[in-house]
């Protein structure tokens, strides 16, 4: 008895010297499976140290990381011997065309492969790639030609061509494909073109998602469509005509058609099945265009057109979200009284009056009607009883009426203004005790009491064109950008600030950043960024190596600097001057960056893109659209919540960047719920959170403050 006794002992003994770690990964199939679906390839060399057991999970995996770029295929497949996906970096390419054997080999069964941006892919590449490829992503590989041929992977079913050149012959593209990306909407790069006119796609006979945005698509092309498909990019294509059909695909779901050459004609052959339209900016509609009847239509926007009352009138009865902005031929006698499931209403710069505010549903969340001239002080919005957010700046609407919204807890983002500015305001910064910066391009920086309004509390006359502006940790100096050197400014003594220090710089400065060691980062024109240590006057780092100008800088919470620029965000560890991660994905030059409250960075671009980024992994985690040349502006919500700024129409948007949002999100746009905060005229530089939760934007000479409604209770 005893024996046994003291061999059980020994048995729980071993056990308990497993890491719990092992235990997790290699005991338990199925919460091994969730850990690993959280990782990507790089984490894998330390996992396999763990524990023998660790080991063979993990080679086990079938891994199909598209982050983590594979420099050598052979030493990839003999650890990862399951993994069916990778995204290859260009010495595996160029090894690929000498024809290395090895290197093919270790490649041989994959079915996801990512050589986006590599300036080694050609055209003979493809031709190498195994035929048990069902994914496959090459845009912006610029090499490639209008000679490219992808028919003999006949298991392809997703192929992303976007920018890559001219597609010569898209009878070439496998049968199997159901998801196809030859957008080009956002390059300059005249070579890019996708495929010639009168092109068909009939033998695609299993295709589901088109993504053709600034291509060539013509009316041959869009009837060659097969009746499978169910979503639809053909923003920014012009060459439809009044003959052009969409009435054969009777199972689209989803038509991003903004900015094209849709016609009055076109829009009645829409199919009964569309769930979602985006006709914004198409030039060509008429105040006589009507929809055909679409029950199922729940998301509308037809902005920046001439659409007029009689499109109004055939709007569905299940729509629930309606934007019409800048539509100049809407009167003030439309009405929405048959639009009954209507949600989420942006009427704003239109000439809607008193009897579409009288005709809105109950049922109404959201209504945005910014400068609408036809609307009086006599409109009630009594009839709204579930109305959480209102938006009527520069509207006659009585203040009673915003102010009993505000009593049964509907936010109400009226602008408060702060005006005193005689020149464009350039950079804003909130400094440590509350109080708000703003600087404009002849010197003149502010400081105002937000919650006071009304006058600024000091008034400092910098040097020169005020280009960025930087609060120091210490709670008592201001950093002022200027055209070649920093002013240093002591901002605690009450109403006259005193110049402490003057630092030059050797070129042109875009952006600052505050460090939390006391120093500050600078952004500048050629590139570079340099460090300085404000006290000692002097230049500690720089920072080399960027692709393009430093147009945006953040602070992650490690201490790690984001550098936004080109195309690209560069994470440095400023005190090693080591650049620790290249963030690569946006197609257009790096704006703006903010960083979200669970640590998450987000990238705004030139392009109208959004990316949000797990720094620690490397890993795009979500992207939206902005639909607007330049992302020019971001800031980040303590509750998680990402604010952008402004679109083309004006529009600051609201994004709700939360996990359990974007889980929960239904839309068909985006996976990120979003809702228009204000509307805004002219260029925004930058927006800037206060204390009190509201958002500072400054436009022209004035600078407003906003009101951010609190995030959906479901979402909680």
């Amino acid at each position: 008895m005893a024996a046994a006794t003291r061999s059980k002992r020994r048995m729980a003994a071993a056990a308990n010297d497993v890491p719990a770690m092992v235990r997790v990964l290699a005991g338990n199939p199925a919460t091994s499976a969730s850990v690993l679906s959280c990782l990507d390839t790089a984490d894998t060399r330390a996992l396999r140290r763990l524990h023998p057991a660790v080991a063979g999970t993990v080679a086990g995996v079938p891994w199909a990381d598209t982050v983590t770029p594979v420099a050598d295929a052979v030493r990839w497949r003999a650890a990862l011997p399951a993994a069916v996906g990778a995204k290859l970096a260009n010495k595996v390419v160029e090894r690929l065309l000498l024809g290395d054997a090895a290197e093919a080999a270790a490649l041989e069964d994959a079915t996801c492969l990512d050589l986006r941006g590599c300036y080694s892919v050609k055209d003979e590449l493809l031709l190498r790639l195994p035929i048990s490829l069902r994914t496959l992503n090459v845009r912006e590989c610029s090499n490639l030609t209008a000679g490219a041929r992808f028919a003999h992977l006949t298991a392809l079913m997703s192929l992303d061509c976007k920018e890559v050149g001219t597609v010569a012959a898209t009878t070439d593209l496998p049968p199997s494909l159901q998801e196809l990306n030859i957008n080009c909407a956002h390059t300059s790069d005249s070579r890019i073109s996708s495929f010639p006119a009168g092109s068909s796609l009939a033998h695609l006979s299993q295709l589901r998602v088109l993504r053709a945005a600034g291509s060539n698509l013509d009316d041959a092309t869009l009837a060659s469509l097969p009746p499978s498909l169910v979503e639809l990019d053909l923003s920014y294509c012009n060459k439809l005509t009044a003959a052009a059909s969409f009435a054969h695909l009777y199972g689209l779901l989803t038509l991003n058609a903004s900015n094209s050459a849709l016609l009055d004609a076109v829009l009645a052959t829409l199919p009964p099945s569309l769930v979602f339209l985006d006709a914004g900016g198409c030039y060509l509609l008429t105040p006589a265009a009507v929809l055909p009847p679409l029950p199922a239509l729940r998301v509308l926007d037809v902005s920046i057109t001439a659409v007029g009352d009689a499109l109004v009138a055939s709007l569905p009865a299940a729509l629930e979200e309606l934007r019409m902005v800048r539509c100049r031929s809407i009167t003030a006698g439309a009405t929405l009284g048959h639009v009954r499931a209507l949600r989420a209403l942006d009427v704003s710069v239109t000439a809607v009056g008193d009897a579409l505010m009288a005709s809105l549903p109950a049922g109404l969340e959201v209504l945005h009607m910014m400068m609408c001239g036809g609307v009086t002080a006599r409109a009630t919005l009594d009839h709204l009883p579930a109305l959480r957010l209102l938006c009527s700046m520069d509207t006659a609407l009585a203040p009673a009426v915003a102010a009993t919204c505000r009593a049964r807890g509907c936010a109400v983002p009226a602008a408060g203004e702060l005006r005193g500015h005689s020149s464009t305001v350039r950079a804003l910064v909130v400094l440590a005790d509350g109080r708000l910066a703003s600087g404009d391009d002849r010197g003149e920086v502010r400081l105002w009491d937000t919650a006071a309004g009304g006058n600024a509390m000091a008034v400092l006359q910098a040097s020169g064109w005020v280009s960025a502006l930087a609060a120091l940790p210490d709670g008592h100096r201001l950093a002022i950008g200027l055209y070649r050197s920093i002013e240093v400014w002591d901002v605690s003594t009450g109403a006259h600030p005193r110049r402490a220090a003057t630092i030059p710089c050797e070129n042109n400065m875009r952006t600052l950043a505050a460090l939390a060691d006391g120093c500050v980062a600078m952004g500048c024109v050629d590139g570079n960024v340099r460090v300085l240590d404000v006290h000692a006057r002097v230049r500690v780092a720089v920072l080399e190596g960027h692709s393009g100008e430093v147009a945006a800088l953040a602070e992650l919470p490690d201490s790690m600097l984001a550098v936004g620029t080109g195309s690209t965000v560069r994470v440095w560890d400023v005190g090693m001057q080591v650049c620790e991660a290249v963030l690569e994905g946006h197609t257009g030059a790096v704006l703006s960056l903010a960083v979200l409250a669970d640590g998450r960075l987000a990238s705004g671009s030139w392009g109208g893109q959004v990316t949000l980024w797990d720094v620690g992994t490397r890993a795009c985690v979500g992207t939206m659209t902005v639909h607007n040349k330049g992302v020019n502006a971001l800031a980040a919500l303590s509750d998680g919540r990402l604010i952008s700024g402004p679109t083309a129409e004006g529009q600051i948007q609201l994004w709700d960047t939360r996990a359990a949002a974007m889980a929960a999100s239904s839309r068909a746009s985006s996976t990120v719920p979003m809702t228009v905060l204000a509307h805004v005229p002219g260029r925004i530089p930058e927006l800037v959170l206060l204390p009190d939760g509201r958002l500072a934007c400054a436009h022209a000479t004035t600078v407003s403050l906003l009101e951010v409604p609190p995030p959906p209770v479901a979402y909680e």
